[in-house]
């Protein structure tokens, strides 16, 4: 009988250890997988406030960089308007309401505009580019031209260019708004580049593509700024697809005439933007 209590006993004795065994094991392996847990999920934590700052980092040299860049364009765009406004102002202080205006562009203003595009062009996109050549084309129109016949060059009434200067100013500083976020009216850019367009398939003489420009497109007797424009609003199919025709042919032949292609193909990408209805008529 006590060789049977003291198997049973035994026994039991053997079960609970195995009991305990298995429970000092499995708390181990409990303790184990979370302690490994409890490492991945810091080191998870690391990594991700890691890349959070990372973040936060890029974002904040981002929004550096964008307050830089729009601090710059601010300061370009009234540099620009401001000597604009200057140079009419000298210009015109040569006026003589019963003589005109023969006097070009004020050399010291034209040359300090220049400076002024070259230093600040990197802040200026297409559509500010566009309009800024517009006016460095009036500047030019107003020098004197040698026709050649042994004359002195000759010297054209410039009144016609500080007018069309004027159109331009306040249509400039609107799409100088709207590069920094303010409130600005549509209608100027597309006044410019139908204006830019109109002036380019008029400008150039290419017989292959018929440049200058014939028939209701031709500005040779227009010299008002807006009489220009309205004649491209009103013929958009026709200005769009001669200017497209235009862009064709100066891509064709090799890009020699290059400040031509570029002002072709800037004024294109616009107008067809800003005119889809016209422009993409013709597709």
């Amino acid at each position: 009988m006590e060789y049977v209590f003291s198997i049973l006993s035994g026994g039991v004795s053997g079960a609970a250890l195995v009991w305990l065994a298995k429970g000092w094991i499995s708390e181990r392996l409990k303790q184990s997988i979370q302690h490994e847990y409890a490492e991945k999920l810091e080191s998870y934590k690391t990594e991700l406030n890691s890349k959070i700052e990372g973040i936060r980092h890029e974002n904040q040299v981002s929004q550096l960089r964008t307050s830089l860049f729009f601090e710059h364009q601010r300061d370009a765009f009234a540099a620009l308007i401001t000597k604009i406004a200057q140079i009419n102002i000298e210009w015109m202080a040569y006026y003589d309401p019963n003589d005109g205006l023969y006097e070009p562009v004020p050399s010291s203003g034209q040359r300090e505009f220049e400076s002024l595009l070259s230093q600040h062009q990197l802040f200026l996109d297409e559509e500010c580019l566009i309009a800024l050549s517009l006016v460095r084309g009036a500047y030019f129109r107003s020098l004197p031209y040698d026709d050649r016949s042994g004359e002195p060059p000759h010297q054209n009434d410039s009144r016609q260019y500080v007018s069309y200067i004027e159109y331009l100013q306040p249509r400039l500083a609107s799409i100088f708004r709207g590069k920094i976020g303010v409130e600005s009216d549509p209608q100027h850019l597309i006044d410019i580049v139908v204006l830019s367009a109109i002036e380019l398939v008029n400008s150039y003489s290419f017989l292959s593509v018929e440049t200058p420009l014939k028939g209701i497109l031709s500005t040779q007797n227009i010299n008002n700024a807006a009489n220009k424009v309205a004649i491209g609003l009103e013929n958009a199919d026709d200005l769009v697809e001669s200017l497209r025709s235009f862009d064709e042919y100066l891509s064709r032949d090799g890009g020699w005439i290059h400040e031509a292609q570029l002002k072709v193909k800037q004024t294109l990408n616009i107008l067809e933007k800003i005119l889809p209805n016209q422009s993409n008529r013709t597709q």
